[in-house]
């Protein structure tokens, strides 16, 4: 079974890190199938653990076009590779002419988004229809939702290494407090996130940046080890986010929610803390793939 994973997001790791959680929540499951993830080229491509396509999908007129969408490159890519289930996160609006055209069913997962994401604008209209499940990863309640799951995270607690593993990594005293920074979203956002830090760290602390693409970039997925910082200061992406409270991490972190055009951090914070998941939404959406894969013919529904 072959199952395609896109994204369109470009700001940061988020997007990116998201088919990852669900590549290794499939390998969990004992998937026996191949995932591929397809989506613009970034500067995190490389902590991809399998086959990701780099297509350039932004300002490309044909995605607009019903009868030269299968033309364009991100239509190439995914109609010739064929897919037996298609898992798009977030981005519908550059796949919905191709629909159509793959013998395969289609799931949306969708996450916290201004309302106009779900219904479109001008010319570009939401249309539920195409769409075998669109699954709900937040708490958020829409019409147009099917289904809906836990937060997807990347690591479970029986995965994380033990607190210590990170001092040892840092070369950090233990008699310090430590307060790391760990954000994947724009370099002027952990700037700011830094000088925060240093601005309201406690007399003595030793703080540590991960930078995502500096030395300590092979401590990806960073969630396993951050149970060792005394504090953590971080965006309020989705993944942080989730991975603070899935994790038992949400007391030591402190979130700063930056502006996105297709996100609400700061309603994150404010609605959603202290909400606890009871399992990892990759683990369930990994079972439902299982499922199509064992019980459904290609071109059947979900």
């Amino acid at each position: 079974m072959r199952v395609a994973y896109f994204t369109a997001g470009t700001v940061g790791a988020g997007h990116l890190v998201r088919g990852e959680a669900i590549r290794r929540g499939l390998a969990r499951a004992g998937f026996p199938g191949q995932l591929r993830s397809f989506g613009p080229p970034t500067r995190f491509d490389a902590w991809t653990g399998g086959d990701h396509v780099g297509v350039h999908v932004r300002a490309d007129p044909e995605l607009a076009d019903p009868a030269r969408a299968p033309a364009s490159a991100l239509g190439r890519a995914l109609l010739g590779w064929d897919p037996d289930l298609l898992i798009v996160d977030m981005f519908w609006a550059p796949v919905r002419h191709l629909l159509g055209h793959l013998r395969c069913p289609a799931w949306l997962l969708v996450r916290t988004c201004p309302p106009v994401w779900l219904t479109g604008a001008g010319e570009t209209r939401f249309d539920p229809g195409p769409w075998a499940r669109i699954i709900a990863i937040e708490p958020i309640r829409s019409r147009v939702l099917s289904d809906a799951i836990d937060p997807i995270v990347i690591t479970n607690p029986d995965e994380c290494r033990p607190a210590s593993d990170l001092r040892e990594i840092l070369g950090v005293d233990g008699d310090s407090a430590l307060v790391v920074v760990s954000h994947a979203g724009e370099p002027d956002e952990r700037a700011q996130l830094e000088r925060r830090v240093r601005a309201r760290a406690p007399a003595g602390s030793t703080i540590v940046s991960l930078d995502p693409q500096g030395p300590l970039r092979g401590l990806f997925p960073a969630a396993r080890v951050l149970g060792g910082a005394d504090l953590i200061v971080s965006g309020a992406g989705y993944n942080s986010f989730w991975e603070a409270q899935w994790l038992g991490r949400d007391a030591r972190t402190e979130f700063c929610a930056f502006p996105r055009t297709i996100d609400r951090q700061r309603l994150r914070v404010e609605r959603f803390r202290g909400h606890r998941p009871r399992a990892n939404g990759a683990d369930t959406l990994a079972r439902a793939v299982v499922a199509v894969g064992g019980g459904r013919a290609r071109g059947a529904t979900a």
